[in-house]
């Protein structure tokens, strides 16, 4: 770890703590005749930056999971990784591998894609029913958890949220007795151990699959005060090839179908009761998401945000054959939608064709057809935003700004960062150099309570392609959108996919 200094204007000194991010870091690229398949098989690192009296330091660390520790004796992924499929695992023996068929034990515990906290500790994890937590000190990776034993699912979604009195909820999935997804709630109990958490973890709600045989991938959710809402989306993960994962040497990639003939359907589950609303809310038009920007209740409705995509095909972009020719397509780029969603609990004292989105300027619509209600969505801004942040003290509740990058495609967002009015789709950007390329935005607020919600600052890492230029972490003013200072790092760092943010104790 090594300090370095402010090398264009000031880090706030009120900003005291550590920003740690997780993403993939190491595709076993050993110069054999051998490459990983997409960007989202690397190996989980984590990385932190530690800002203290208007200085940063950077450090980072590869997670040391099963599935790393066993291909750094292989050479080669022994747990089929999302898009490469899984070789032969030297380290068992041969009836064992022979005989093997998909239990939860032989998923992956590659965690790339999230970090976020239960209790005092920080847990890294990706959409398996393996987790890990992590030492914030000296980035070592520490327990593994399985959610198959506290929770009973196979799959959750790497975004689980956080309710204002402490407890964690997130969406799991299982195969084993019957397609189905089970709404989770991993109490705050006090104890700092997040082990103890999870051992206390219930499930609030089962529901059925829409399909017998398949599971819809679920990335991330939306919740609001009283409910939780998730989405089967039309890419669907085919469960009788993801049980011929060792057998037909599948990657998880080669489970999953994009089946456009479905639409969405949005499922609200009462946190308080578990009780599902019956009534069928279908999207318009079939579309993918992986994240989404936030959601609140206003007058017998939710306001659901989120980042979709017309087609799954982003999941294919970030196949390394493209990658390492720099090439990257700009087709069927993110767009950021608002959905409404009325809280009707009976659909045949619906008239037919009535408009039942009531809130002011909003132009989102949910109308019913037959026994739905189809929601058309708002469109906020133009496309090319993903990675979406907000002020976290407004999550669940009305709220005007969310921050996100332009990613890579070309679009006007490209090489930036931006802050999106919610309410006007008006834009600010923080613009860096055509060969910089911006990693997810963190939103830090004043920790004053009535603040404004746009009042702090955004923290931004930038990767240098140009060899000549040094990779930096950029502070912008969160209310201007203009930047106070950044600090330049000898040592390149690795994108990584998301991160959090973790006050001093001060």
């Amino acid at each position: 770890m090594k300090n370095v200094n402010v090398v264009l204007g000031i880090i706030p000194t009120w900003l005291e703590g550590k920003l740690l991010r997780i993403g993939p870091g190491n595709w076993l690229d050993s110069g054999e005749d051998f490459s990983m398949a997409n960007y989202f098989d690397g190996f989980a690192m984590v990385s932190k930056f530690d800002i203290k009296n208007g200085k940063v330091s950077y450090c980072q660390r590869m997670i040391e999971s099963e599935s790393y520790q066993k291909a750094k004796i292989v050479k080669r992924p022994v747990f089929a990784e999302f898009g490469t499929h899984a070789y032969p695992d030297t380290t068992k023996g041969f009836l064992f591998r022979m005989f093997s068929t998909l239990v939860p034990t032989d998923l992956t515990d590659n965690n790339i894609a999230a970090i976020y906290r239960i209790e005092d500790e920080m847990i890294i994890s990706s959409q398996t029913c393996f987790v890990h937590s992590i030492d914030v000190d000296s980035l070592a990776t520490k327990e593994r958890h399985d959610l198959m034993k506290s929770s009973g699912t196979m799959f959750t979604t790497a975004h689980p949220l956080t309710d204002s009195d402490g407890n964690s909820w997130n969406i799991g999935a299982t195969m084993l007795t019957g397609c189905k997804y089970h709404l989770i709630k991993i109490p705050f109990i006090g104890s700092g151990k997040a082990s103890d958490a999870l051992k206390s973890s219930k499930v609030i709600a089962t529901i059925q699959s829409s399909w017998k045989t398949c599971l819809s991938f679920i990335s991330s959710f939306a919740m609001t005060e009283n409910y939780v809402i998730f989405m089967e989306s039309p890419l669907l993960i085919n469960c009788v090839k993801l049980a011929q994962l060792q057998i037909k040497h599948f990657a998880l990639r080669d489970t999953f179908e994009w089946t456009p003939s479905e639409k969405n359907r949005f499922i609200v589950v009462e946190k308080e009761t578990g009780n599902v609303i019956k009534t069928r809310f279908i999207s318009d038009l079939p579309f993918f998401s992986i994240h989404h920007c936030n959601a609140f209740e206003r007058d017998d409705q939710v306001v659901v945000d989120l980042i979709g995509y017309p087609n799954a095909n982003i999941l294919d972009k970030f196949n390394m054959s493209n990658l390492r020719q720099n090439q990257f397509s700009s087709a069927d780029p993110p767009q950021t939608y608002r959905f409404v969603i009325p809280l009707i609990h009976y659909v045949v004292d619906v008239t037919e064709g009535e408009n039942l989105v009531t809130i002011p300027d909003v132009t989102a619509t949910a109308i019913k057809s037959g026994d739905a209600i189809v929601l058309k969505p708002q469109q906020i801004a133009e496309p090319g935003l993903e990675l979406p942040v907000i002020n976290a003290r407004f999550a669940g509740k009305p709220y005007k700004y969310f921050y996100a990058s332009g990613m890579y495609g070309e679009s006007s967002f490209k090489n930036s960062i931006c802050k999106i009015n919610m309410e006007t789709g008006k834009a600010d950007l923080f613009k860096v150099g055509e060969n910089e390329y911006c990693g997810e935005p963190s939103f830090i607020p004043k920790m004053a309570f009535d603040s404004d919600e746009d009042d702090g600052v955004v923290l931004v890492p930038v990767s240098c392609a140009d060899s000549n230029k040094l990779d930096y972490l950029a502070c912008l003013d969160s209310k201007t959108f203009l930047e106070l200072g950044r600090v330049e790092f000898e040592t390149k760092f690795l994108q990584a996919l998301h991160g959090i943010f973790m006050w001093s104790l001060k």
